[in-house]
């Protein structure tokens, strides 16, 4: 069993009004929303008588499909109804008018009482399936915010609702009241308003600021410029309609065949409609008359001439609002510009004009951080090329820019994406180099692979790997002086970093620490073997290494036993042959191919080089300029 309240709710007499807010105090919304209620309705027009003056008779008359008693007890007596959740968005239609389509205006239940914004009681009369009611409906009386004192029902043929109200608040002229209601539906060709018997015919509307004969692929298309007079929130009758033999297509939109027409979100967009009238593009229209078809090249060859004679009617429009604008913004950064050479306040003042020749109906305080950042990076070396990226950044990117930097400063960022950028171009010079055999592997292959010790493991990305350990550079040159390849290596003063062998080229890094007497100590040496192009590496190959091993370990010349890791990098592993062998307690020599290597590199930086995209197209020399020249990589190993 429901349990019943033990308090009843009440209500102050004023609640409704001070919930409805504007409707209910200013005449012009509270007109456009019911005969926007009556368009959502279904009709086909609406009358308005307007009285002389206060105290008279308002009357506002449709032939939607009106509604029965029930009708009226679950839609207008329930405060905020939400027409949406109830009837859906699109409009229903009397029965002799079926098979058209309508995007209803309505959603949140206020529309109906604009009545209130001329008086506290009004009648309303709405008929349908042979039935009319006739409801008296009040705010004045009783404890409810609103209240029915009287109902009478009778006989009636047809459909619509006539809504009437005596004048005692508000009065506004009929002329007033037809130049605004045109303004807000003029774009609708199956919807008329006529006030006191007259209507406004699209060219005579007092709205209209140009008006201009368009021709695309042979069809002409008259097109209307119209000012509202004033911005709205709800801009479900701004932009652009176009009118086929008398007849809408789709709603209204700053958009057509996927190209923007003007922004709808800008003042332009919220304040100005335009009216497309043809005979043609009929071949282009889907069979609801719901819109266009998709990827239809005439329809986006007519988008293209609408997008371009609305940019320059927006921009001579706004011409006095962007003289002000700019105006205003030099006038409140005065102090900053006065510190500035002259050349430079002059390029603030052409970045200026630029931003307000595309946006001229910017928002202010974006306009005022634009200028502030104009202002910096003139004052900077890279200001320009700065600016020159930014005038060209898309949308998406401004948006990512401002997240990164909310988190991120540009220095921190710059930092980690240099590193990044680095190493996702050693991965695509490897992949393109190591495979190819006429590459030189002297200054290609291995000046590479010596520079991105971190493709071996991350243990090796300390910093504190050198090449110019002392020790390691004599025990280098002891344990390989009589190998070197002369004939290979002519120049070796230019190169001290690379031992030349006959089948591979080596270099060697050394860790150093402090022990426990303050000595610094060699702690670990990597050791990289690159094998020429084509050389498979078998178990001769992983047994010479580990000799290598040895030899360093156990030399005199470094003063310590250090742990030595090394690589031997080829194009291939032989059958039957171990990748990793421990040589002892002294080190580990590990096998790898250019395949492998350039695969593990790839997961650790999470494939980014494919996904980014932006490295195929740097040339060949270009792209080991950039790696080889790099500072972020590892300094090569040095010789005396």
């Amino acid at each position: 069993m429901r349990n019943q309240d033990l308090f009843e709710t009440t209500y102050e007499k004023d609640f409704l009004r001070r919930d409805l807010g504007a409707i209910v105090h200013r005449p012009d919304i509270a007109l456009t929303e019911l005969v926007a209620n009556a368009y959502d309705a279904g009709a086909s027009k609406v009358d308005i008588v307007v009285p002389d003056s206060n105290g008279g008779v308002m009357v506002i008359e449709d032939d939607g499909v009106g509604m029965t008693e029930q009708h009226f007890r679950e839609r207008w007596m329930m405060l905020r109804y939400n027409r949406l959740a109830h009837q859906g968005p699109n409009v229903s239609f009397p029965a002799d008018r079926k098979g058209l389509k309508r995007k209803a205006f309505g959603r949140n239940g206020v529309g109906r009482h604009g009545l209130l914004c001329f008086g506290d009681e009004y009648q309303v009369e709405t008929w349908r399936d042979g039935s009319c009611n006739i409801f008296q409906v009040s705010v004045a009386v009783g404890e409810e915010p609103l209240n029915v004192t009287s109902k009478d029902t009778r006989q009636k043929t047809g459909h619509g609702t006539r809504l009437s109200v005596a004048v005692s608040q508000h009065f506004v002229s009929d002329e007033k009241i037809a130049e605004t209601l045109a303004a807000r539906f003029i774009s609708t060709p199956d919807f008329s308003i006529s006030v006191n018997g007259k209507s406004i015919p699209l060219h005579e509307h007092p709205g209209v600021v140009d008006q201009a004969e368009l021709t695309v692929a042979g069809i002409k298309l008259h097109v209307t410029l119209v000012d509202s007079k004033q911005g709205r929130r709800d801009n479900i009758f701004q932009g652009v309609a176009i009118w086929v033999g008398g007849r809408r297509v789709g709603e209204h939109s700053w958009t057509l065949g996927g190209i923007s027409l003007a922004d709808g979100r800008r003042a332009f967009g919220k304040r100005f409609v335009v009216v497309v009238n043809t005979d043609g593009l009929r071949e282009e229209i889907l069979e609801d008359w719901s819109g266009f078809k998709p990827g239809s090249t005439l329809i986006q060859q007519v988008a293209e001439e609408l997008a371009q004679y609305i940019s320059e009617k927006r921009r001579e429009l706004l011409k006095d609002e962007i003289r002000e604008a700019k105006e205003d913004v030099l006038y409140h950064n005065k102090q900053e510009l006065q510190t500035m050479s002259p050349v430079e306040a002059l390029e603030v003042s052409r970045f200026v004009d630029g931003l307000l020749e595309e946006n001229p109906d910017l928002d202010p305080k974006t306009l005022q951080l634009a200028v502030k950042a104009a202002i910096n990076l003139e004052k900077s070396r890279s200001g320009q090329s700065l600016l020159s990226k930014l005038t060209s950044i898309s949308i998406d990117d401004v948006d990512s820019l401002d997240e990164l930097l909310a988190e991120w400063t540009a220095q921190d960022a710059l930092v980690v994406l240099s590193e990044i950028d680095v190493r996702l171009k050693v991965i695509e010079a490897l992949r393109r180099f190591s495979g190819n055999k006429d590459a030189d592997e002297l200054h290609t292959i291995h000046p590479l692979v010596l520079k991105a010790r971190w493709l071996f493991g991350p243990e090796y990305e300390s910093s504190e790997y050198s090449s110019s350990n002392v020790g390691l550079v004599k025990t280098i040159a002891q344990v390989f002086g009589q190998k070197i390849d002369q004939a290979a290596f002519l120049n070796a003063k230019k190169r001290p970093d690379i031992v030349v062998l006959k089948e591979s080229t080596l270099g060697a890094q050394a860790l150093d620490s402090v022990d426990e007497n303050g000595l610094e100590r060699t702690k670990s040496v990597l050791l990289i073997e690159v094998k020429r192009g084509g050389y498979s590496i078998g178990r001769d190959e992983i047994n010479q290494a580990g000799g290598y091993v040895q030899d360093i370990a156990y030399s005199d010349l470094i003063g310590s036993k250090p742990f030595v890791n090394a690589f031997v990098v080829g194009e291939k592993i032989e059958p039957k042959t171990e990748p990793g062998q421990k040589i002892g307690d002294c080190g580990n020599v590990t096998a790898v191919t250019f395949s492998v290597l350039i695969s593990t590199a790839e997961k650790r930086l999470f494939k980014l080089r494919e996904k980014l995209n932006r490295y195929a197209d740097i040339e060949d020399d270009d792209l080991l300029k950039s790696v080889l020249s790099s500072p972020s990589l590892p300094l090569p190993l040095s010789a005396t």
